[in-house]
């Protein structure tokens, strides 16, 4: 069956290219505003199949699907050698990408990403998954909140219908339920992290209640010669919560690239 056209955009017009795998029910949206912020750096963003303005594509989802996709991007966007980053959800496909088309990356971002398949990991996604299936979107975004979005976010919104709302506008059901179908199927995240020869940059907020510090840990060592980072008072959505913080991290990360 014949692959999705991927919707990707292009913001920015330094020397340094960025290309973002977003969360799983995140958009370019999410992250048009760090990208128009902060144009030093050339950000490639895109909608993963079955997400915003990318169709559906054939089912079952599988990761190297996400890869495949991700690839067709890095062509189309004339990249060179940019900076792969992912988060959350995104991280996963970041490291099989990395693992499989390192040689196309100058160096990888893992943002907000979790290592091992732990219970209560795996107990949080299931009670997204029942709750998109019981009650749809809406339903899906009210059970994550807490976990997903992070305190200085919550405490910005006055209304947080606001944030359900836009969760709703730019997913549909069909397409989050492919995804969480396909993550059943995705193999350890360390046997791709240790294929991986490319220099390795590790974040997190300190208040994240889905990644760990122990996540950190993992990662880091199956990642020789990676550094780490955690931002203080902030959740799982550093980039959102903390953008001059987290750009100035990824300043000095790319500052040691060649």
């Amino acid at each position: 069956m014949t692959a999705p056209t991927i919707h990707y955009e292009v913001h920015g017009e330094g020397d340094r290219d960025i290309l973002i795998c977003n969360g799983l029910s995140q958009t370019c949206a999410n992250w048009r505003g760090i990208a128009r912020r902060f144009t030093a750096y050339r950000w490639i963003l895109f909608d993963a199949r079955g997400t915003g303005r990318s169709p559906m594509g054939p089912k079952p989802y599988h990761i190297d699907d996400h890869v495949a996709d991700l690839t067709t991007v890095l062509d189309r966007s004339g990249a060179d050698q940019p900076v792969l980053m992912g988060f959350s959800h995104g991280g996963r496909i970041a490291l099989r990408a990395a693992a499989e088309i390192g040689d196309r990356f100058s160096g990888l971002v893992l943002v907000s990403t979790g290592a091992k398949q732990t219970v209560l990991r795996r107990a949080y996604v299931r009670s997204w998954y029942e709750s998109l299936k019981r009650g749809g979107i809406s339903a899906m975004a009210w059970t994550s909140m807490p976990t997903i979005v992070g305190r200085k976010i919550l405490e910005r919104f006055e209304d947080w219908e606001l944030i359900v709302k836009g969760t709703v506008s730019r997913n549909s059901e069909e397409g989050l339920k492919a995804l969480f179908e396909g993550m059943l199927r995705y193999p350890p995240s360390e046997e791709d992290a240790v294929r991986i020869d490319l220099p390795a940059l590790v974040l997190r907020g300190d208040e994240d209640p889905l990644v760990r510090r122990s996540d950190h840990h993992d990662l880091v060592s199956w990642l020789p010669g990676s550094s780490e980072a955690s931002v203080p008072e902030t959740g799982h959505t550093l980039p959102l919560e903390e953008p001059e913080q987290f750009v100035e991290l990824i300043d000095r990360f790319v500052a040691t690239l060649a």
